[in-house]
């Protein structure tokens, strides 16, 4: 049995009634092109002072950094919550505030009233839902999304509240060199997993040769390929699906010794990422080491934080990243596998 990783190629989730998830969106090459095009409007606008969370993946820094463009953090709570006191007082010499929806989960009523408090009082917001997907109550002057995050298909929906999409610089067309290799690898995988067809080598070669294209290539434009098929996939499924494996996820590792979840009890009608925990006790590396033997993957959000010279000085983050883990809760995941999971887990813990 195999739990986690990356997702392969899946017909599941299908439907005989497309609809995009999101209304009035652009549709882009990824969450990447999403930020690149609100920062081209903010840099051409003159918006130039962003204020941004402490725990983030360092891969936004590299966007801003393109169109060099001054940024500080606010603090970042261990349970992702936003020190309130400390984004106020920051605030007040930045133009743009940045926040993120972790792990599909928004922030509290108190959080995004402070925030549209400094809306109205002349900051644009930038709301990140590369873990959220498709929330209900977005309140961003910009939203965007991350659709690999959630189903074997590239691609990101932007959306703006002031502003219509014909102020929005949209560079030429450019060859998506990731697609066809993504494409095959996704294809691959499917094979190997469930048929033993094909090499890990090959698939690893693949993967890394996709995901350099993504990062250096800068596309855009999104895949017109690629948005029909994340229109023609059952998305209230989808979240039902993840949001049953959460929950019974939960209720069988709530009470493990060294696990604590983030988030104890899913939103009323969030779509969760996955279900993240914090690991004491035991080193979060031997962890994953542990679980891969028994090709059980997990996942770090973020890893790279504890190396990039941007975030590395930061020991609160640099605690969070060193002892949370993400556990699979996807709609590849069945409830065997979880327990297969919860199983391994267990025994881990109970010899360690």
């Amino acid at each position: 049995m195999f739990v986690g990783g990356e997702f392969y190629e899946d017909t599941s989730w299908v439907t005989g009634t497309p609809a995009p998830p999101i209304e009035d969106a652009l549709f882009l090459n990824g969450g990447r092109a999403c930020l690149s095009v609100i920062m081209e409007y903010l840099c051409v606008n003159n918006f130039q002072r962003f204020l941004l969370p402490s725990y983030l993946c360092p891969s936004i820094l590299d966007v801003l950094d393109r169109f060099s463009v001054k940024y500080t953090f606010y603090n970042v709570n261990k349970d992702f919550t936003i020190d309130l006191d400390d984004l106020l007082a920051k605030a007040v010499g930045n133009q743009v505030i940045y926040f993120i929806n972790y792990f599909g989960f928004q922030h509290s009523t108190d959080t995004l009233s402070v925030l549209r408090h400094l809306q109205s009082n002349g900051k644009l917001l930038i709301e990140d839902n590369a873990q959220a997907g498709f929330p209900y109550n977005n309140i961003g002057d910009f939203c965007f999304n991350s659709m690999r995050k959630f189903c074997a298909v590239d691609g990101g929906y932007m959306t703006t509240r002031n502003f219509t999409s014909s102020y929005l610089t949209l560079p030429e067309d450019r060859e998506n060199h990731r697609l066809p290799l993504i494409r095959e690898y996704r294809h691959l995988l499917r094979s190997y997993l469930f048929h033993g067809r094909g090499s890990r080598t090959e698939l690893e070669r693949l993967f890394y040769k996709a995901e350099q294209h993504y990062e250096h290539d800068n596309v855009i434009l999104g895949d017109a390929e690629e948005q029909s098929k994340i229109e023609h996939l059952d998305w209230p499924a989808i979240k039902a699906v993840r949001r049953s494996n959460y929950e019974y996820f939960l209720d069988k590792i709530i009470d493990f010794p060294g696990i604590t979840p983030v988030y104890p009890a899913l939103q009323s009608d969030n779509m969760p990422l996955g279900l993240p925990v914090y690991v004491s006790g035991f080193s979060c590396d031997r962890l994953i080491d542990l679980l891969a033997e028994d090709s059980i993957s997990l996942t770090v959000h973020w890893d790279t934080l504890f190396t990039d010279p941007r975030t590395r000085n930061d020991p609160c983050v640099i605690d969070m990243a060193r002892h949370i883990l993400t556990l699979p809760i996807d709609q590849y995941t069945s409830k065997s596998q979880l327990n297969f999971v919860s199983d391994h887990l267990a025994r881990i813990f109970s010899i360690q």
